[in-house]
């Protein structure tokens, strides 16, 4: 576990006032990352990052990964006109600022919960491909990052915004899928 995933002093100070059995850095260290890189305040997304995380290893890899970057994901819900018409999901980048790059990731919660994570998973890819690029710093160097190395044109949107996709998420989105299928068997 990273240092930016563990629990605050002052937090776990206030926890042990109020009859809490405080949190200390050692019983952290022997578990499994959680995914505080990867944030989410919807339930349904939750769920399923908690689901990815007990069932994929490879998305396991991918949040561990993301953890110890500087990278920060935002899940949400899509607001059904976020998402361009035959898209499920999206990573967009939207601030680098403070030492951290910021990316937000819309997904179509409408999905099974395999399809879910193993969507959340191919989303994931991409931020990882963001962590591992120490030149995109906007959506102007994404773009171009991706159209030069990262990834292939997908198509233009309604809105003519062009979208990138690259065969790394493509393969860790069907990986996850395959993960989460055999732990239901």
């Amino acid at each position: 576990m990273t240092l930016r995933c563990l629990l605050s002093l002052p937090f776990s100070a206030a926890l042990a006032f109020y009859g809490v059995t405080p949190v200390t850095a050692e019983s952290l260290v022997d578990q499994p990352p959680r995914y505080c890189q990867v944030r989410t305040t919807d339930q349904r997304l939750s769920a399923a990052v908690d689901l990815g995380l007990r069932d994929s290893p490879t998305f396991r890899e991918l949040v561990n990964r993301i953890n110890v970057s500087d990278v920060v994901v935002y899940v949400t819900a899509d607001a059904e006109t976020r998402l361009p018409p035959g898209l499920d999901g999206r990573l967009t980048f939207l601030s680098a600022t403070g030492g951290f790059r910021y990316v937000v990731v819309r997904v179509n919660t409408n999905l099974s919960a395999p399809r879910l994570v193993s969507l959340l998973g191919h989303e994931l890819q991409h931020a990882r491909e963001i962590a591992d690029s120490d030149t995109i710093v906007d959506p102007l160097s994404m773009a171009r990052e991706y159209a030069a190395r990262l990834g292939r044109h997908n198509r233009k949107t309604a809105r003519d915004q062009q979208t990138f996709d690259s065969e790394a998420a493509v393969r860790a989105g069907e990986q996850v899928l395959r993960e989460m299928l055999a732990g239901r068997s």
